[in-house]
């Protein structure tokens, strides 16, 4: 079939083409046999129905489905021939269909552009890594120790500051309890932050068995509006003391710790240490500098992005800021190019106007990227999705077979997902490869100012 493209715009193509009168008739004839076969006609039986008198019945609809189903078909054949990266349907615009004669279409559609990226390859960034610091190595083998604590009873002296106690309460406000002001076995740290301020300091000095009446004031902003900014009557019962025994920090709790990492001392778990921090903060750099990157090569390569995606983008993320604020939205799902939305019926000029700019943003470095890995003839393959899928299985803990997870996620819409943010990070970092990146080690303070 011949096929003729017409660039209306960047955004809109206009697509010619004939049907041979010879294909319609075939088509015809194929839909008259199948017909024959199913209905019903007064005097003949079923599968023995003449053609001729098929046609004087059912002519009209058997025309009109026909034809409308080879434009169908025949335009996407169209579409996918001439590789044009569709957005929506397409709109017939023309159809001379004149009895015993050829037929010819015309028919426009939205596209997605194509860009041809600027070269990159001069482009010279910073990666600022913070320094990790003696106190960071300090209070991460701090974490490490409190992991390892052992719980120890108490029954020898009276509460003190960071114990863990165990208490029964009960409370009044006026001469009237209320709702959640008592509970029993309740544990809690004396200073930790859990219970309204003064209260937990008040039960410094108890022993267990003891029994004390302890008076706070409710700060104005506490969650429960009805004590919020008043008086209330506790009355507390200790049923027991509890410290945290933390392990002696020498070579053994080192060679102890973790068998996998295989500390040799203390001193080779404080460098060991050090190094996976520093991993850590230079992966975290990286993902910004992708990030910088990605806005630095759409701010380098403008593209004109067709009305009709701006509007399905627009009202994507109407819809999750209205999931968010606890409001149903009528259309949420992820982005999907290749079907048809009509958004104009539901996309006001509010909504346009407020989202407008971030969605032609999103949009525009979503086609760049997507272009720049056309150009870097980069995909994600199987075996690199089933093997990060592992990965996030293992992290996640859970005791569903791959192959169950893999179907899971490709019915909710996760799969799709993960696979556009593989193949994302795979883009940038080849193209990172061809930039000048330089790592510069900065204090955390100054990191947080560049930031702010």
């Amino acid at each position: 079939m011949d096929i003729e493209i017409e660039d209306v715009d960047s955004c809109n193509k206009k697509i010619k083409f004939v049907i041979p009168h010879a294909n319609y008739k075939k088509e015809v004839d194929k839909y008259y046999q199948k017909l024959g076969r199913e209905v019903k006609v007064p005097g003949f039986r079923k599968g023995k129905v003449p053609a001729s008198i098929l046609e004087k019945q059912f002519g009209q609809d058997v025309k009109k489905e026909v034809l409308s189903n080879l434009i169908s078909n025949e335009l996407n054949n169209a579409i996918a021939e001439k590789e044009l990266r569709a957005i929506g349907q397409p709109h017939l615009l023309e159809v001379n269909a004149e009895e015993g004669t050829d037929i010819s279409v015309s028919a426009s559609v939205e596209v997605l552009p194509t860009v041809d990226i600027q070269e990159y390859s001069g482009i010279e960034m910073e990666m600022k890594i913070p320094r990790i610091t003696d106190e960071e190595i300090d209070q991460t083998i701090e974490a490490f120790r409190q992991r390892k604590a052992k719980t120890v009873e108490v029954t020898d002296r009276p509460v003190q500051e960071k114990d863990l106690i165990k208490i029964d309460f009960t409370s009044m406000l006026g001469d009237k309890p209320f709702e959640g002001g008592a509970a029993q076995d309740q544990v809690i740290q004396v200073g930790g932050g859990q219970l309204i301020e003064g209260l937990d300091k008040g039960m410094i000095g108890m022993e267990i068995g003891d029994n004390r009446d302890i008076k706070v004031q409710v700060p104005e902003d506490y969650q429960n509006k009805e004590i919020a900014g008043k008086d209330v009557d506790f009355n507390i019962i200790l049923k027991g003391i509890q410290v945290q025994e933390l392990p002696e920090l020498n070579d053994e709790f080192a060679k102890d710790l973790d068998p996998e990492k295989k500390y040799e001392n203390l001193e080779d778990m404080k460098t060991k240490v050090r190094v996976e921090l520093e991993d850590y903060e230079r992966n975290e750099a990286l993902k910004s500098i992708k990030k910088k990157f990605a806005e630095k090569l759409t701010e380098q390569n403008p593209v004109e992005l067709p009305e009709g995606l701006i509007k399905e983008q627009v009202k994507f993320m109407s819809d999750q800021a209205n999931k968010k604020q606890g409001k149903e939205a009528q259309h949420d799902h992820g982005h999907d190019h290749d079907h048809d939305h009509a958004h104009e019926d539901t996309v006001t000029p509010e909504l346009i106007a407020q989202y407008k700019e971030p969605a032609v943003k999103a949009l525009s470095e979503e086609l760049i990227l997507d272009q720049l890995s056309r150009d870097l003839d980069l995909e994600v393959t199987p075996e690199e999705l089933d093997l990060e899928l592992q990965n996030m299985a293992k992290l996640l803990g859970g005791g569903s077979s791959l192959t169950q997870m893999k179907r899971e996620w490709e019915k909710n819409g996760v799969l799709a997902r993960l696979h556009s943010r593989m193949k994302r990070d795979k883009t940038l970092n080849s193209a990172l490869e061809k930039v000048t990146l330089k790592e510069v080690m900065v204090d955390r303070k100054d990191l947080i100012e560049d930031n702010k």
